[in-house]
């Protein structure tokens, strides 16, 4: 039976509605109330138990349904100012510089030579711009520009952040449609993206460009499957020109003809830095080299799991991990579906640097979903324990070390059982030679 004619359990109903109260409770305490730990605690808790409640119906859900109740849960984070950080407004300040046709990466936002783009909105009188960091260059790739001047061109500067707070939940909407779309049978687990208050906050509130990215994502697991590889190439590269952390996904299409996918993502994302290399040379790196220093990747501020190591060490460990875990998605994407190496290789990427910015995972959560390893999702909630506890080093440690440990056990059992029921045919087929010891 088609999903979309149908109609949602009443069960389903009932949670959708406790949901949609709960964010918009989420939101106007956030307002409010320097909360955001204990709120983000509850929130998720609600939505976890909402969860598993509705495990069973999920199956039936309607893909209409999806979509309403992923417009609802988006809709009232674009009448709030963004909570997490302040992202959009460099997001609004390098759309306009490009529209003037001025290369992103030349100038710092205070530089002089910009001073006729600046309006109150970005910089308030008498008080410091809105925009982060406004001394130093861009970080965002050349794709994210592009994205950024799309959304300055069609949207009046009077709306202030509504443009690409906007974009970003039409980004969410869309996926959410597509991931019930390709779920089938399951549609109903596309809200455990549409649907979640976090994905509502990191997105339609904080405008961040992992919603976008978490789009070209689904659009490269869902070309992976069918294996339309070129395509596949296109999407990996959008992404890796939105945010670069996906091209860590490239060991995973290596092998079986995927190579294509490699060669066209990374294809796309050298593109797109060309014509900014030819005009800003090195500048085109922007604030890369200077994000680095100041997360501590060049010391020991991250790398949490790895903090009981001398720091001199960490990051020659963490190097060995994460080449490590490249080569085994190379041998284990030949054996597996494409969907659970990159799964499993994105999250591990996620262990080892342990970063503190929970929207990073956007991403992520689409490819868990469309993977079904749902177990991977307790990375995502690591995360933002880790934003919550930056200064706490053995708190994210904690945080992250149970995350490995629900990902390696229920790991181990779906193994288990994926392992009995191979086993089964073969024992059924030949029930006297299974008796028969062999030497």
């Amino acid at each position: 039976m088609n999903a979309a004619s149908l109609r949602p359990s009443r069960r389903m109903i009932v949670a959708a509605l406790i949901i949609v109260l709960v964010n918009l409770g989420m939101m106007i305490t956030l307002a409010h109330l320097h909360w955001f730990g204990r709120v983000i605690a509850v929130v998720g808790l609600i939505f976890a138990s909402l969860v598993i409640m509705v495990r069973k119906e999920a199956a039936d859900t309607p893909i209409w349904f999806v979509v309403l109740v992923t417009l609802d849960v988006q809709l009232p984070h674009l009448f709030f100012e963004p909570r997490t950080s302040d992202d959009a407004y460099r997001h609004i300040w390098d759309g306009r510089v490009l529209l003037a046709g001025i290369d992103p990466y030349r100038f710092v936002p205070v530089d002089p030579a910009l001073a006729h783009l600046r309006d109150p909105l970005l910089f308030p009188d008498g008080e410091p711009p809105l925009i982060n960091r406004p001394g130093v260059p861009t970080i965002y790739p050349p794709i994210a520009q592009l994205w950024f001047a799309v959304v300055a061109f069609l949207t009046p500067p009077a709306l202030g952040t509504l443009g690409v707070q906007t974009a970003a939940a039409g980004a969410v909407v869309l996926t959410a449609w597509l991931l019930a779309r390709f779920l089938v049978e399951r549609s109903g687990w596309a809200l455990l993206y549409g649907a979640c208050p976090a994905v509502a906050l990191e997105a339609a509130n904080g405008a961040h460009l992992d919603a976008i990215a978490a789009l070209c994502i689904f659009g490269l697991g869902w070309a992976a499957v069918r294996r339309r590889h070129w395509l596949a190439g296109v999407f990996l590269g959008l992404a890796g020109g939105i945010k670069l952390v996906p091209l860590l996904l490239i060991p995973a299409f290596l092998r079986h003809g995927r190579w294509r996918t490699s060669v066209m993502g990374i294809g796309v994302v050298a593109a797109s830095y060309v014509p900014h290399l030819l005009a800003v040379g090195v500048l085109v790196f922007g604030f890369l080299p200077g994000y680095w220093r100041e997360e501590g990747y060049d010391g020991g501020r991250r790398f949490a799991l790895l903090s009981w190591l001398p720091e001199p060490w960490r990051m020659p460990v963490a190097l060995v991990l994460a080449a490590s875990w490249a080569v085994l998605a190379i041998v284990r994407s030949a054996r597996e579906p494409v969907l659970v190496t990159c799964c499993w290789l994105y999250g591990c990427a996620f262990l080892i640097a342990t970063p503190i910015y929970a929207w990073y995972a956007l991403p992520f959560v689409v490819l868990v979903i469309m993977a079904g390893q749902l177990e991977w999702l307790s990375v995502w909630a690591a995360l933002y324990v880790a934003f919550v506890f930056d200064d706490e080093t053995w708190v994210q440690a904690l945080a992250f070390g149970t995350a490995l440990a629900v990902v390696a056990i229920f790991g181990s059992i779906r193994w288990s059982r994926t392992r009995r029921q191979s086993v089964a045919p073969e024992t059924q087929a030949h029930p006297v030679s299974a008796a028969i010891p062999r030497h």
